[in-house]
């Protein structure tokens, strides 16, 4: 029988594109795991599960490193809007990404790694099928790691956002 961890990158992914999208900061045709098949256009977000690390050694719980990026175009500038408003409407993006992903009471993150563990829960119950691997997934915290300027190298990307977050997470119910 294999680990109850071993699927923690993805069970976080799953979880975080279900907060994003239930926040308002992009929908299902625009957001999505690392692992998803699904065609991506401008603007998109992805979220990449980086690297997992042990965080309680012979425990099912890991620091997960994760990358959000986001993606934008100048090539979609709204014809007379031009390109300031194409990217107004990218920093928009990563702005409305950004304070979903920081919503804390000035001590810590908590209230992010709860809301992310909420909306993986709810998406076990409305997708049974795909995603009742969540139901006991949880979000224990969530760390700020950074922000930089990704490389915008996929064809037709002009801009690149990319936020860094740690999270603790166990395949267990512990909330």
């Amino acid at each position: 029988m294999s680990a109850p961890y071993n699927i923690l990158r993805s069970k976080l992914a799953r979880a975080i594109v279900a907060y994003l999208i239930e926040q308002g900061a992009g929908t299902a045709a625009d957001i999505s795991p690392a692992r998803s098949r699904q065609p991506k256009g401008y603007p998109c977000t992805e979220v990449i599960p980086a690297i997992s690390r042990p965080e309680v050694q012979f425990a099912a719980v890991r620091r997960i490193t994760v990358h959000i990026s986001i993606k934008g175009t100048a090539s979609k500038a709204t014809p007379g809007e031009g390109l300031d408003a194409a990217r107004q409407a990218f920093d928009a993006r990563c702005a409305a990404t950004y304070d979903a992903l920081l919503v804390g009471d000035g001590q810590s993150f908590q209230a992010t790694a709860d809301a992310i563990t909420d909306a993986g829960r709810a998406l076990a119950v409305a997708d049974p099928t795909g995603n009742a691997d969540l139901a006991d997934f949880t979000v224990q915290a969530w760390y700020e790691q950074g922000e930089g300027e990704g490389t915008a190298e996929a064809e037709g990307c002009d801009w690149e956002e990319v936020l860094m977050f740690d999270a603790i997470c166990c395949g267990s119910n512990v909330s």
